[in-house]
């Protein structure tokens, strides 16, 4: 069965689109008027029929949420400013109501916010610190996968693609055992400790090439790591796999 059925209310870039370059966001919602197993059609605002875009391309439902862990240290000198750059930039991508960001210090709280908006956002991206086993809590400290596990799977979700911009998040065992998680579709994550500047530019970079220019998770992700400056690398890991 197609992705995708004709009445279906999509997201697609608008880069694919007559005059989508004058859009002032990156994603234009459409109605699906013909779909197949690897493409679909859209209606376009004149009642005419788009050209076919790649059903990869095309997206159900979109929200981006920051989530901003603070450690009552770096706060102001990175994480803050960390997630101010990415939160401007994705406004340039979409609109206001398809972004959340929020500032927590424990994962209680995560939870908590979690329980009542996790329905709005396909992608959530986790601004701390961490190592290969955990990310750090300035309440609490150190949580393991297992604890995300508690506070977030006893929710019905659809799985997110999370984008950690934690150090060293992207090793195991944190980031094998993350990714086997219910609500984790796919996790993003830096190999090494990683500046705030390049983990900016690491994801503006992904965004651009996921939402802006259509390309598949897998794509962006690969484009994106081959332009990160020095040695800095991201890994990619879905089901408990790294990624290639």
């Amino acid at each position: 069965m197609p992705k995708f059925q004709v009445g279906d209310r999509v997201y697609v870039p608008a880069s694919v689109l007559p005059e989508g370059d004058r859009d002032i966001f990156a994603m234009r919602r459409c109605e699906v008027v013909a779909a197949s197993d690897r493409s679909i059609q859209v209606r376009l605002p004149d009642g005419t029929s788009s050209q076919t875009i790649g059903s990869s391309k095309a997206h159900h439902s979109l929200g981006i949420a920051l989530v901003s862990i603070g450690d009552f240290q770096s706060e102001d000198g990175l994480i803050n400013p960390l997630s101010k750059s990415l939160l401007q930039f994705c406004r340039l991508l979409l609109p206001d109501d398809h972004i959340s960001s929020v500032k927590i210090r424990a994962i209680g709280e995560f939870g908590e916010w979690w329980a009542i908006h996790h329905a709005a956002y396909t992608h959530i991206i986790l601004i701390g610190h961490g190592d290969k086993t955990a990310i750090y809590f300035g309440v609490g400290g150190a949580r393991l996968p297992i604890s995300f596990d508690r506070r977030l799977s006893k929710h019905n979700t659809s799985p997110k693609l999370f984008v950690s911009l934690c150090c060293e998040t992207g090793k195991a065992p944190f980031a094998r055992d993350f990714s086997k998680l219910p609500f984790c579709r796919a996790l993003i994550a830096p190999e090494k400790s990683i500046h705030g500047a390049v983990a900016s530019q690491y994801l503006q970079t992904f965004l651009s090439l996921h939402l802006l220019q259509g390309k598949s998770t897998k794509i962006a992700f690969n484009i994106s790591n081959s332009l990160v400056p020095g040695n800095d690398r991201f890994a990619m890991w879905a089901a408990g796999t790294k990624r290639k």
